[in-house]
């Protein structure tokens, strides 16, 4: 599976990716980011979706290489973002957390984040939606790299493209920082919510669902009305 980043290397992409990580693994926009934060809950690496007037803030920390996130992404994120997203009520942010394999995952959010805008979520969608495909075709004999370009060429990115942002440097730091912060904010394993700054968390022992996620939603918004 291996795979280099043209300039960066494995060990060094890896290394700092790693850096003051706790665990190892998870559990049950284009450029750097978006620009002046609209509220203190924000920072500027972030690419939010919905209103600035939203009243609540709903931050996840999560992996493409992840199959808890994978499972969040295609049954609880697509009501959340209907029911709350789409109707103003709620902004959402993506930040990622990249688990193992930390390389695989460290390229795949470069490259959303090198795509920008739409194009941004759409390569997420696609990691998440063919998470299994794209692992499995990275361990194969035409490597991980065609593997990503598969997925890199779906939402317009060339070969040359994609190189380049694999060796930006400037994003692979600001995909650090953000990884960071969010082991700063406790964040142990992916997904990993935070609603309104508050870290939200499923019952113990099963999966978090949309039912789950819309109580706590449903509570924060109270809280401001």
């Amino acid at each position: 599976m291996s795979f280099h980043f043209p300039r960066l290397g494995l060990a060094a992409a890896s290394a700092v990716m790693a850096t003051a990580l706790l665990v190892s693994g998870c559990n049950s926009g284009g450029g750097a980011g978006g620009g002046k934060p609209a509220s203190t809950l924000e920072v500027e690496s972030d690419l939010p979706m919905g209103s600035k007037d939203a009243k609540v803030v709903l931050v996840e920390y999560a992996s493409v290489t992840c199959p808890h996130c994978a499972n969040f992404h295609k049954e609880v994120l697509p009501v959340i973002k209907q029911k709350y997203v789409d109707t103003g009520k709620v902004r959402y942010i993506f930040r990622e957390f990249p688990t193992p394999p930390f390389e695989l995952a460290t390229a795949g959010h470069l490259m959303a984040r090198c795509a920008g805008g739409d194009k941004r979520n759409q390569i997420i969608d696609a990691l998440m939606r063919g998470q299994t495909d794209w692992i499995t075709q990275a361990s194969g004999p035409l490597g991980a790299k065609q593997a990503l370009l598969n997925i890199a060429a779906s939402a317009g990115m060339s070969e040359a493209e994609f190189d380049t942002c694999m060796a930006n440097e400037k994003l692979l730091k600001t995909l650090v920082d953000i990884r960071d912060g969010g082991i700063k904010a406790g964040v142990e394993g992916t997904p990993t919510l935070f609603i309104n700054g508050e870290r939200f968390e499923a019952p113990a022992g099963r999966e978090m669902t949309a039912d789950d996620v819309s109580k706590g939603v449903d509570a924060a918004l109270a809280k401001v009305k």
